[in-house]
């Protein structure tokens, strides 16, 4: 069975209507792109010319003469920082190196007991030691022995040895005894100044 449609102008009108709607669909989404593209476009235009004027700000404050000696004196003074910067670390190191030395003379100052003098002080150091040699005279061989005990318990000290003992006299004509004590330091002062 065919149906046969009476009323051919009804369907033709709402075919055509179909296709009108879908090119009215088609122009508004178009226009709605274009739209869109405009307004995108006109807004990238503005960050530009914001960008742009920020760009111009910094490129003024870095053309001002007070910045442009501000870097130069920055530059300066890395260049020094990298030329001075051994010597500043030596400087420290010796430093130290000084302190270490003023402790072991106090605590000397105060190890020496009554009776004894010390007239010459010597050091000797290697790659791996360091000793310290004291020779001076005393009142009896019992104040050497004195004077090494108290120096044997100092901090920076090992056991010393006794180097030698002579007696002697005085141009006063006392009787006294000329000796020499050696004492290894436990630790190498100013091993690392290099």
């Amino acid at each position: 069975m065919t149906v046969c449609d009476i009323n051919l102008i009804a369907t033709r009108r709402a075919q055509k209507q179909r296709t009108i709607a879908v090119m009215r669909c088609a122009v508004y989404s178009l226009i709605a792109v274009l739209v869109a593209v405009a307004l995108l476009y006109a807004r990238m235009w503005v960050a530009t010319r914001l960008v742009e004027g920020q760009i111009a700000v910094v490129e003024g404050e870095l053309a001002n003469p007070t910045l442009a000696d501000a870097v130069e004196r920055i530059r300066f003074l890395e260049t020094n920082i990298a030329d001075y910067g051994p010597r500043v670390d030596l400087l420290e190191k010796v430093h130290h190196s000084e302190q270490a030395w003023i402790d072991i003379l106090r605590d000397l100052s105060v190890s020496i007991p009554k009776g004894v003098w010390i007239a010459q002080m010597t050091c000797r150091r290697g790659d791996q030691e360091q000793t310290l040699t004291f020779r001076g005279s005393a009142y009896s061989q019992r104040n050497i022995g004195q004077f090494m005990l108290q120096v044997e318990d100092l901090a920076w000290s090992n056991p010393p040895g006794l180097g030698f003992t002579q007696k002697s006299v005085t141009l006063q004509g006392r009787d006294v005894v000329d000796f020499e004590v050696t004492v290894p330091l436990n630790k190498v002062i100013g091993s690392d100044l290099r």
